[in-house]
């Protein structure tokens, strides 16, 4: 399976699970193409509508073994004997979330938290997380999305995501959406 292949399971897998909480503890969702924001290339994986939380962006990640994360600029995969650097996924979260912040904010739609957030697709990863250099973000499996959200939902605050506000920013997102092209 090539690495885009898995990419693809690994990030329909996370819909399934997505689609269980939908109406309960996220109002809906959204996946992008290729977003151009003044020159930098991204894709948001998932954007959930999280009534509680606020905006959260998923980075999906299909990886399988073990996965040591850090906050260095590489993490180690190991599986099947094989070791494998990855980029950090928590800086790749981190980079989308801002992009997505400043494309919001030149919409005049920035009225959320962002929160990023690595989910890892396949259940029987295992993450190792540096207790010296501790991940840039949460770093969760797919089967504990819903009691992420959980965790971290808050009482105090609720964001009321009409159909109008999701539109509003499908659309302002969508504004910046291209087919990539490699250099």
């Amino acid at each position: 399976m090539s690495t885009v292949d898995a990419g693809n399971t690994g990030e329909e897998a996370v819909r399934e699970e997505l689609q269980k909480i939908k109406g309960s503890l996220i109002s809906g969702f959204i996946r992008t193409k290729n977003i151009n924001y003044h020159g930098k290339n991204f894709q948001i994986d998932f954007l959930l509508f999280a009534p509680k939380v606020g905006l959260v962006v998923l980075e999906v990640k299909n990886w399988k073994g073990t996965i040591k994360a850090t906050s260095n600029e590489k993490w180690i995969q190991e599986h099947s004997g094989y070791k494998n650097e990855y980029g950090n996924a928590s800086l790749q979260s981190l980079r989308t979330s801002g992009l997505l912040l400043q494309i919001l904010e030149k919409g005049r739609i920035n009225k959320y938290p962002i929160r990023p957030v690595v989910v890892f697709a396949n259940n029987n990863a295992k993450i190792l997380k540096s207790n010296k250099q501790q991940p840039q973000t949460d770093i969760i499996l797919k089967i504990g999305i819903a009691s992420w959200l959980e965790s971290n939902a808050t009482e105090e605050i609720f964001y009321n995501f009409t159909k109008d506000e999701f539109e509003r920013v499908k659309k302002t997102i969508c504004e910046y959406t291209i087919e990539y092209i490699e250099n």
